[in-house]
């Protein structure tokens, strides 16, 4: 089992128009960037991207005992 059958999606939600900005990806190389895990440990993108893997990317999250940038409340989804 696998696909839609594996992970099956809420009727009614919207179909999304593929304007096609993603066309020349396919093929490309992923280039070498080193970044910070949620596990506090470099990642290079490149590498880690050879096998299948899924990859969850935030602007910034909170610090104990450091303040959000000013405005950050602000930002659309910001706070989760």
């Amino acid at each position: 089992m696998s696909g839609p059958e594996l992970f099956p999606l809420p009727a009614g939600l919207p179909v999304p128009k593929d304007d096609g900005a993603a066309l020349h990806l396919p093929g490309l190389r992923m280039p070498r960037v080193m970044l910070w895990s949620t596990r506090d440990r470099q990642i290079d993108v490149a590498e880690a991207s050879r096998g299948r893997a899924v990859f969850f990317f935030y602007p910034r999250t909170g610090r104990p005992g450091e303040a959000v940038p000013e405005g950050w409340d602000e930002v659309p989804g910001a706070r989760g």
